[in-house]
């Protein structure tokens, strides 16, 4: 491995989205409410590369999102299970080596999304944006 060249490991992610998202669903627009996102050990290690020479960082980030106030909800109204299990997402981001060797704020990419029986893989797309 070069010098210019640095694998890591992801260790921690620990998010939450306090709007949630709206979802359509047997023709009525309803919210999750807050989803949760973390780190999915069970779909393989979330990992990056820092690219000194080229200036950027690339990652790759095993995601499970859970939005555990709407599993409530379709709990409480007898919804089969699987509706409420967890969504298991792949997340791939690039973004450049800042001077001070960081890349805070700074990442792109995009999420693959595995089957779920509320979302199927091309009614969802999750997009993340560099910060400010």
């Amino acid at each position: 491995m070069s010098r210019d060249v640095v694998e890591f490991r992801i260790t921690n992610l620990d998010l939450c989205v306090p709007g949630g998202l709206p979802v359509m669903w047997r023709g009525y627009k309803i919210s999750t409410g807050p989803l949760d996102l973390g780190l999915d050990d069970s779909t393989g290690i979330s990992c990056g590369v820092m690219n000194y020479e080229r200036g950027v960082v690339s990652s790759e980030f095993h995601v499970l999102i859970r939005f555990r106030r709407f599993a409530l909800q379709l709990k409480a109204l007898g919804i089969d299970a699987e509706l409420m299990a967890p969504v298991h997402t792949v997340l791939k981001t690039e973004g450049k080596i800042l001077p001070d060797h960081s890349f805070n704020g700074g990442l792109r990419g995009s999420c693959k999304v595995e089957s779920h029986k509320l979302f199927s893989s091309q009614d969802l797309r999750i997009e993340v944006l560099p910060g400010l």
